[in-house]
Formats: C-alpha cells, sequence, structure tokens
C-alpha cells in the first residue's frame, strides 16, 4: 500500500488539497440553491430548471475552450485566475443573497461562477494526466476524487444545518474555502507545464468538434453527456423532489450528500481495484446499468431510508463511471492535446450536468403526482448510455481500453 502511494508525484497531493478546499466550497452551498429559489423566491420547478439549462450553453462552451487554453497558456495561470474570481462571486452572491436582490442579479452571479469553475476543471484534470504515468491514469484520477469528495462529504452536511438559518453565510463560507484553494494552488503548483509542444499551431473553435483522425472522443463525450444528463438529477431535481415533494428535512438532505461524499472517499479505491480487470467502456457500462437502478429506487421512494438505499446505489455506480471516462479521455489524447480533450469532455459533462435539471424539473412538473415515470424516465436514459459505452468496445484500441497500460 505505501508503494501504491509513494509512485505518485507530491505535486498531485498538492493538487488533490487544493481539489478539497474547492469541493467544499462549492458543496456547502451550490447543492442548496435551487431550495432557496424555490421556496424563498417562488420560482417554479420550470424555471429553476430553464435556469440550469441556460447555464448549460455558456458554462459547457467555456469549458471546451478553457482546456484548449490550458494546453496553450499553461495549467497553473488558469487555475488560479479562475479560483481567485470564483472567490469574488461567491462573496458578492452572499451580499446580494443578504440584501435580497431578487433572481435576475443572484441567477446572473451564479452563471459567471459557472463560467470560471468550468475554466479550472479541465487544466486541472489535464494536470493529473502531466503528474503521472500513461499506466498510472486511472489510479491517479480515482485518488484525486477521492480527495475532492472529502469535501463533498464535509460540505453539504455543513449547508444542510446553514441554510436552515441563513442562505447568505452558505456563500461567505463558499467563498472563504475558494480562496484557500487558491492560495494552495498559487503556492505550490507553479511551473507546472503541460506535455507535448502546442507552439506555432493555430486553433479555431470550430476544431472542437471535428477531431479529424480521432472521431472517436466525439462519440464518447456523446454518451458522456447522456450520462451526465443522468447524474445531473442528483442536484436541484433530487432536492426538489426529496424535500419540497416528499417531505424531508434539509439537515437529512444534507445528510444524503454526506453520505455520497464518504462513500467516494472510502470506497472509491476499492471500486476502482475490482473492476481494474476490465476495459474502460466496460466499467463505464457498468456503472450506467447502476445509475438506472439507483434513480429507479429514487422513484420508488417516500421515505428517507429508502432515499440512503438509492443514494448508495447511485454512488457506487458514479465510482465506476468517474475515473475510468477521465482515463479514457487522456488516453485518447494525442500528445500536446491533453487540454483540449479535456475541454472537449467537460463540455459535455458540463452541458449535461446544466442541460439534466431542466430536464429533470419538467419532467416531475409534467407526471406529477406519479413521479415514478419521470425516475423511470431518466433511468432509460442510464441504460442507454451503458449500451453506447459498450458499443465502442470494439472499435477503442485495446492498449487504450484498458485502465492499466
Amino acid at each position: 500500500m505505501a508503494d501504491y502511494f509513494k509512485k505518485f508525484d507530491h505535486r498531485l497531493w498538492i493538487l488533490a488539497l487544493g481539489w478539497v478546499a474547492s469541493a467544499i466550497g462549492f458543496s456547502i452551498s451550490i447543492p442548496f440553491i435551487a431550495l432557496y429559489f424555490h421556496s424563498e423566491l417562488g420560482i417554479s420547478l420550470i424555471e429553476i430548471g430553464l435556469f440550469f439549462g441556460v447555464t448549460a450553453i455558456i458554462r459547457a462552451s467555456t469549458q471546451a475552450i478553457a482546456g484548449e487554453l490550458s494546453d496553450r497558456l499553461g495549467r497553473y495561470s488558469l487555475m488560479v485566475m479562475a479560483q481567485l474570481v470564483r472567490t469574488a462571486v461567491f462573496f458578492a452572491a452572499a451580499f446580494a443573497i443578504y440584501y435580497k436582490s431578487g433572481f435576475l442579479i443572484i441567477g446572473s452571479l451564479l452563471i459567471l461562477n459557472a463560467i470560471f469553475g468550468a475554466m479550472f476543471q479541465p487544466a486541472a484534470q489535464a494536470t493529473v494526466a502531466d503528474l503521472v504515468k500513461f499506466e498510472d491514469r486511472t489510479d491517479a484520477y480515482a485518488l484525486v476524487r477521492v480527495a475532492g469528495n472529502f469535501g463533498w462529504a464535509l460540505g453539504p452536511g455543513i449547508g444542510g444545518f446553514v441554510a436552515a438559518s441563513s442562505y447568505s453565510i452558505l456563500f461567505i463560507i463558499s467563498g472563504c474555502m475558494t480562496l484557500i484553494s487558491s492560495l494552495i494552488i498559487a503556492r505550490f503548483l507553479k511551473g507546472i507545464k503541460p506535455s507535448g509542444n502546442n507552439n506555432g499551431v493555430s486553433f479555431r473553435f470550430k476544431e472542437m468538434f471535428t477531431y479529424k483522425g480521432n472521431e472517436l472522443i466525439l462519440r464518447f463525450v456523446l454518451y458522456i453527456f447522456v450520462i451526465y444528463l443522468v447524474f445531473a438529477q442528483l442536484i436541484a431535481p433530487f432536492s426538489l423532489y426529496s424535500v419540497d415533494l416528499i417531505g424531508i428535512s434539509k439537515a437529512q438532505l444534507g445528510i444524503l450528500f454526506m453520505l455520497n461524499g464518504l462513500m467516494v472517499a472510502f470506497f472509491q479505491l476499492p471500486t476502482t481495484y475490482l473492476i481494474k480487470k476490465y476495459r474502460l467502456t466496460s466499467q463505464l457500462a457498468l456503472g450506467s446499468i447502476i445509475f438506472a437502478c439507483g434513480y429507479f429506487v429514487i422513484g420508488l421512494s417516500a421515505t428517507f431510508a429508502l432515499f440512503i438505499i438509492a443514494m448508495a446505489i447511485i454512488t457506487t455506480g458514479e465510482n465506476c463511471v468517474s475515473p475510468s471516462a477521465l482515463a479514457l479521455t487522456a488516453n485518447l489524447a494525442p500528445e500536446g492535446r491533453t487540454g483540449r480533450y479535456m475541454g472537449i469532455y467537460g463540455f459535455a459533462v458540463t452541458f449535461g450536468w446544466s442541460l439534466g435539471p431542466l430536464i429533470g424539473g419538467t419532467l416531475l412538473d409534467l407526471f406529477k403526482p406519479n413521479y415514478i415515470f419521470a425516475w423511470g424516465i431518466i433511468s432509460l436514459l442510464a441504460i442507454a448510455g451503458a449500451i453506447g459505452f459498450r458499443s465502442m468496445a470494439k472499435i477503442v484500441p485495446l492498449d487504450l481500453n484498458k485502465p492499466n497500460k
């Protein structure tokens, strides 16, 4: 076990620490913003879903471009700048909520926060690939994800109790934690450079969607988009459904998100180890099937205990999907293009993550009070993603499809 941890560059551990602080900052406030919009501002479920949908185009496009910028300008500068701006935006949102500035101002600040969060993500993900050997990528992404989910374990648990008294304090804490993240990265990660050489190569935005010579990435991210449409239900639609429609408390919601974070923290590495003998596409298909089961259980749930079971199932699927998806993206990337490929991967993830709440909110409104049908459709989307990943097994070269080269 000691050798397992020693094989990683010490800067990977520093990046992981920065990710912990950033995850705490995000998860303390963002999972509860849908509740604030609905219960405090009277915004409908469809309007809340539309708000998250609007952020999709802006944030996803930003993430695609940011991946390219991280290849050309460097991961370090982009990560530090993004986290500093997010810090300022979190503080501004806290004041806007305190002074009851309304949906337009608060929503605009959250979109701005999402844009700069989208800049941070592909740069940080590409940095992981820069710091480890090819054969260690799946383990490295699993390790970083464990670190980030320690933040997810702490954040919602704190946020669930704080939200009961003050939403503005949530965003003050978020700003402080994001500032800590930026300081860690600025102090200890200076000097990280992209692998490969991009000098003198022109870039046009349409190149993000052509990828001549490696069309596999476009097919792959299509299925990633589908599965993240499903995964996105865990934030706004699940929060609204469980609290406002079923009637669990905000504190119980926080406990559910804490369970998610703790399960990732303690079971991500064992899960990665157990499934590492399978191809990456098979790992993704397995995780998608588990997702389908978990979200269907949500539709059957009317008690807090059943929500715990559903969250446990969903998190197991999450542990199968996330490191494998990032590792396959990095493996498909030509030398010097890891940032770009992480950007297009992030485009699909962010677009699915942002559009998912619109779909989920619409389905919940459409099928009320027979919510099982809404969650059944979500489960079918996960099955479609599983079929897509499984179909790629025959066309992805074996040396790129293995978690270990």
